[in-house]
């Protein structure tokens, strides 16, 4: 509480007097403990809130204060009885988006010089941007390599030349994920085609980026496919990150993320005046920078990136590979299952080639030793399908690797904050990130993909996927697409139809053998 004292004239009058006088002796005879400033008068001249000829307004003020500092704004789930809100119509809501824009969801961030109202948008809804980090800003002429087959009939080009087995339903599935893998593997031509191209790369920006560009992404974890874009990080020098330094600063701070976009732009200039690229070329403006280049013969996407060298994922996931074989193939079937559905890639607000590898790799981790012997793919595929269909809520619950398991906020056990491990750490960090959006009534970043990244516990590799329903969904129905399949095919011992595996994918492969055929007789 504050207190206020009556101050006397004769008081005032005679502080007045002696400050005339100290005034007017000379600076080096003044005494020095006079210079220190009384503890009431700083706090009155700091503190807007004390008014000297009203008690009764001092308090009001305090008790303002306090009351703005204790109590705070929550945001209810349900609107209270008895209020009424006005139905506004979805064209007039701040987030509303035109058929055209939703059909494109980073039409209003392409343009290299963004109107204000772009910028304001960006801002007031920056949970919308967020999810389309390192995205593609071009297509493939608007066309994805693999589709659906619509109503046409199931195409299963990996059949060609294969003799399946008669055993069993699931052993044929086990031979078609692996001549499906084999015919996704990019043909000895098309590899030749990729490796001219590097180099052709490599030598425009000879003269532009101060290191060499290094391949990074499927090309180089060995998670590659015929129609996997071909990324790029650009070394960029970080002093003050050193190793030698016990405190390092972040290696996403303002002053870096501007020059990694000065250094993008200046590659951007230097594809642009070529014949090769010339204006499909499009620079994101996003919190994490990248380049992304459309190689018109070839019809290859290129993607650029700035860092201090090839990310740490990018070992793991050769590390990975190794202690599971099975990796490949069936992140091979589970990608063109999610791309026949329009669910894959982060163009797609959906779930990356890095997060759905480590998606698999978790479930290989919690299942380890349960599918021994040969020929089991078709049988980790189906249970693959099954626990992420329908025994666990992605929409609630995060996706761990290391140690492998599920986690949530009832699952995290309460430790000392000194105690508590790292990956704990950064699992309750990002619960907690979902807990909050949805007491906000956020339900784009409440829902969204969980996957904790092994290599940094903070960052959530699957935050670009906002369409988990839609995701789990495709999960559950081609399980259970699948599981039918298999039991009426091998139900009287008989063959009742030349594939398994494609009345389930339904995809259309047209698109990807025309660019095939491009890329490998250029």
């Amino acid at each position: 509480m504050v207190t206020s004292t009556p101050v006397s004239p004769f008081a005032l009058f005679k502080c007045r007097d002696t400050v005339m006088q100290l005034s007017s002796l000379p600076l080096r005879i003044r005494p020095s403990h006079l210079f220190r400033p009384f503890h009431n008068s700083v706090a009155v001249a700091k503190t807007p809130n004390v008014f000297a000829n009203s008690l009764r307004k001092t308090l009001e003020a305090h008790r303002s204060t306090n009351r703005s500092r204790l109590i705070r704004k929550i945001y209810p789930i349900e609107d209270p009885a008895g209020l009424w809100r006005p139905e506004i119509p979805p064209e007039s809501r701040a987030d509303y988006q035109s058929p055209a824009e939703s059909a494109l969801p980073n039409s209003e961030y392409s343009s290299d010089t963004p109107d204000p109202v772009s910028k304001k948008r960006q801002k007031k809804h920056k949970s919308h941007v967020d999810i389309f980090s390192h995205q593609s800003l071009i297509g493939r002429h608007g066309e994805d390599a693999i589709q659906p087959t619509g109503t046409g009939p199931a195409q299963s080009p990996w059949l060609r030349n294969l003799e399946l087995p008669r055993t069993n339903a699931e052993t044929t599935l086990d031979a078609e994920i692996r001549a499906l893998e084999q015919y996704l593997t990019p043909r000895p031509q098309e590899r030749d085609r990729v490796k001219k191209l590097r180099i052709e790369v490599a030598s425009l920006l000879k003269t532009v980026v101060p290191h060499a560009p290094k391949v990074i992404g499927s090309h180089c974890t060995g998670l590659v496919l015929a129609h996997s874009d071909l990324d790029f990080i650009l070394p960029y020098e970080d002093l003050p990150r050193s190793l030698e330094r016990d405190r390092r600063p972040s290696s996403t701070r303002p002053q870096i993320r501007d020059a990694h976009t000065r250094l993008l732009r200046q590659v951007q200039r230097a594809l642009q005046h070529t014949d090769t690229f010339s204006d499909h070329v499009k620079l994101s403006d996003k919190r994490n920078p990248a380049l992304s280049a459309l190689h018109r013969p070839t019809g290859l996407l290129l993607q650029f990136y700035c860092g201090e060298g090839i990310p740490a994922i990018t070992e793991y996931l050769q590390d990975y590979q190794a202690e599971y074989p099975a990796l490949r193939p069936l992140y091979a079937v589970t990608r063109t299952l999610l791309e026949a559905r329009g669910l894959f890639g982060l163009s797609q607000a959906s779930i990356g080639p890095d997060a759905l590898a480590i998606l698999i790799v978790a479930f290989l981790k919690m299942n380890h030793g349960r599918f021994p012997g040969p020929n089991n793919l078709g049988d980790q595929f189906l249970a693959l399908l099954q626990f992420y269909g329908t025994q666990v809520d992605l929409q609630s619950v995060g996706i761990a690797v290391d140690p492998p398991g599920l986690f949530s906020a009832d699952m995290i056990t309460a430790v000392p904050k000194a105690d508590e491990p790292a990956h704990q750490r950064g699992q309750r960090s990002l619960i907690s990130a979902k807990r909050t959006a949805v007491v906000k009534r956020n339900a784009l970043i409440a829902q969204r993909l969980c996957i904790q990244d092994p290599t940094h516990y903070m960052n959530d590799l699957g935050r670009s996927c906002a369409r988990t329903f839609e995701l789990q969904s495709a999960f559950a129905t081609a399980y259970q697409q699948l599981r039918h399949t298999c039991d009426e095919w091998a139900s009287d011992g008989n063959i009742k139809g030349s594939s398994v595996l494609a009345t389930t994918l339904r995809a259309n492969f047209d698109a990807l053998e025309n660019m095939r055929n491009q890329l490998a007789y250029l």
